[in-house]
């Protein structure tokens, strides 16, 4: 199979992946639906007091599952996103601008303390190339693993010409997380931890031909390296619809990370 034949394949793989667990996962929540509406109204209100609790955490774990079925679906294909991903120009300033804008909406509406800001240094746009998709896995990837820690966590996104650095004030990395991040080193503690996240976010800075490194000071410090900024006149345009859908895309991402997320800590 030639190069070219072998990157269709990988994309077909990863997009197929996606798409059979978004079926069955889709089958599930109807199926979920039609379960609770029997409970609402066939039941009498103790056995519904009863039984509540367990369909709640149907609904849980399917959130969990679900996220869990796009990320397996990205690391199947980890290590050769590379050869199919195809930067793009984009005004990374501008994705993140909205990507703080519906962060911020979502965690009231999930009551979450956390605060996130973004700083730009006077900057308007910040032109570079990478994938509003893989951007997005990046950002909720990171922002899951700084929740994770501490739900009151703040956030900070800081760019500068040619660089984005991620920031929290959280416990920062452990040596062995800085190096599965920079060298792809599996220690025994985070085999035994398991997770995706932090290969991931390696992996999605990879693809988009972005350089990482690990800053050192209190929190966690991750430093992007943009790849040189493209001509503004060599910007996509998208389309009034695809910038709704993108925008829908993005926010159902951070919904689910933040359900997981309250999720998991209502079951501690």
């Amino acid at each position: 199979m030639d190069r070219r034949n072998e990157d269709t394949a990988l994309l077909a793989l990863r997009g197929g992946l996606r798409g059979r667990f978004r079926r069955s996962f889709d089958s599930m929540e109807n199926a979920f639906e039609v379960l609770q509406d029997r409970l609402r109204h066939a039941v009498n209100p103790a056995e519904r007091a009863e039984l509540m609790p367990l369909l709640e955490e149907l609904q849980t774990q399917l959130i969990c599952l679900r996220r869990l079925g796009d990320q397996a679906s990205d690391a199947a294909t980890a290590a050769l996103l590379h050869g199919t991903c195809v930067p793009q120009p984009i005004d990374l300033l501008g994705q993140l601008r909205e990507f703080c804008s519906i962060l911020q909406e979502e965690a009231a509406q999930y009551a979450l303390p956390f605060t996130v800001t973004l700083q730009a240094d006077g900057l308007d746009v910040l032109p570079t190339t990478g994938d509003v998709s893989l951007l997005n896995g990046l950002l909720t990837n990171l922002v899951s693993n700084t929740l994770a820690a501490d739900r009151a966590a703040h956030i900070m996104l800081l760019c500068t010409p040619g660089r984005l650095c991620y920031r929290d004030n959280g416990p920062g990395l452990p040596p062995d997380a800085a190096a599965l991040l920079t060298e792809g080193q599996w220690s025994e503690r985070l085999l035994h931890a398991g997770g995706l996240g932090l290969p991931l976010v390696a992996a999605y800075t990879s693809a988009m031909g972005w350089a990482l490194t690990v800053g050192e000071g209190p929190g966690m410090s991750l430093q992007f390296t943009l790849p040189a900024a493209p001509p503004l006149d060599g910007m996509v345009l998208t389309s009034p619809t695809e910038r709704l859908a993108d925008r829908q895309n993005r926010r159902r991402l951070i919904r689910r990370e933040l359900a997981v997320l309250v999720a998991d800590t209502s079951m501690q």
